[in-house]
């Protein structure tokens, strides 16, 4: 199989990108170029604008603008010869009219499909523009993929489900024995605080359960930075049960589920999808987020009837 030069492999994460903005809700047009968790992320939206009766809202004909991938590394799966890109695209949005654009990193991992389509399947945003390790590149060009790991800080076949368990306050041997980097501790604190304040911020409703069920394998390979160090991709999908109680309901002003605002919930399930980019150091050191995305999955809600 012929490796990927950088500039093929930008072409390929451009191509896709752009493939990807026809924002269709026909499964089949989906399925051309999605794959994995982003796949089942634009499909279980779709089914929640045909469940509800309302496709997703067009945004502004300028926004988001995509600029060209500014960086696309290519490499092989260890072991399995199938190609992968890690790709890494500056997003500018805005709003018609608006005088100032703001801008993120997103990091998006593509993958060969056996029918030679290549499709994206994750996407994380970095939390500044500038923050992007650098992949290590071997002599014939690919991005390093694997390898040893003994000498990570923490093992990348178990990370994931170390990092979820962490983030939601379970301290248990696996999940403290790994060293996390501030920002990690900060986001364990937010999450914390956040679910202490979930019942008042959705009106007391009569029960309210929330449960995080990580993939506590790693999506896609390991990519290898210059420094020694390591990237990899996490999944999670957290849900929230809610249920008003008779004569109460909820409504959404704003929603990431297509058709859910402006409706009197009684109770609803709804599901997020979380991908998640870890690095990983070389030697002693502390597991970071290198970029971090909650996209909205699944919806089911039973609406109040009532006057």
């Amino acid at each position: 199989m012929k490796p990927l030069t950088a500039d093929e492999a930008r072409r390929v994460a451009e191509d896709v990108d752009k493939r990807a903005e026809q924002e269709s809700q026909d499964p089949e047009v989906i399925k051309g170029y999605a794959e994995g968790p982003w796949l089942d992320h634009l499909l279980a939206a779709a089914e929640s604008g045909r469940k509800y009766g309302t496709s997703m809202p067009p945004g502004p004909t300028n926004s988001p603008e995509v600029a060209p991938a500014v960086h696309a590394w290519a490499g092989a799966g260890t072991g399995t010869g199938e190609r992968w890109i890690l790709a890494a695209s500056e997003v500018s949005s805005h709003t018609v009219g608006a005088s100032q654009n703001s801008a993120e990193l997103r990091w998006s991992l593509h993958h060969e499909g056996k029918d030679g389509t290549w499709r994206v399947g994750l996407k994380a945003f970095a939390p500044t523009v500038g923050a992007l390790p650098t992949p290590a590149v071997g002599p014939d060009g690919q991005a390093v993929t694997g390898g040893d790991t003994s000498d990570l800080a923490a093992d990348p076949a178990e990370v994931c489900g170390r990092y979820y368990d962490y983030r939601n306050g379970k301290d248990g041997t696996k999940a403290s024995d790994t060293g996390w980097a501030a920002d990690i501790d900060d986001a364990r604190a937010k999450l914390a605080e956040m679910r202490k304040d979930l019942p008042v911020r959705l009106d007391n409703p009569k029960s309210l359960t929330t449960q995080q069920e990580p993939t506590r394998t790693p999506y896609g390979p390991l990519w290898r930075t210059v420094d020694g160090g390591a990237l990899v991709a996490c999944l999670a999908v957290n849900t929230a049960v809610v249920d008003m109680g008779p004569g109460r309901y909820q409504t959404f002003s704003s929603s990431g589920w297509s058709g859910t605002t402006g409706i009197r919930w009684n109770s609803y399930t709804q599901t997020q999808l979380s991908m998640t980019m870890l690095k990983i150091p070389a030697g002693p050191g502390e597991v970071s987020i290198g970029a971090e995305a909650s996209w909205p999955y699944t919806f089911d809600g039973t609406r109040y009837n009532g006057s």
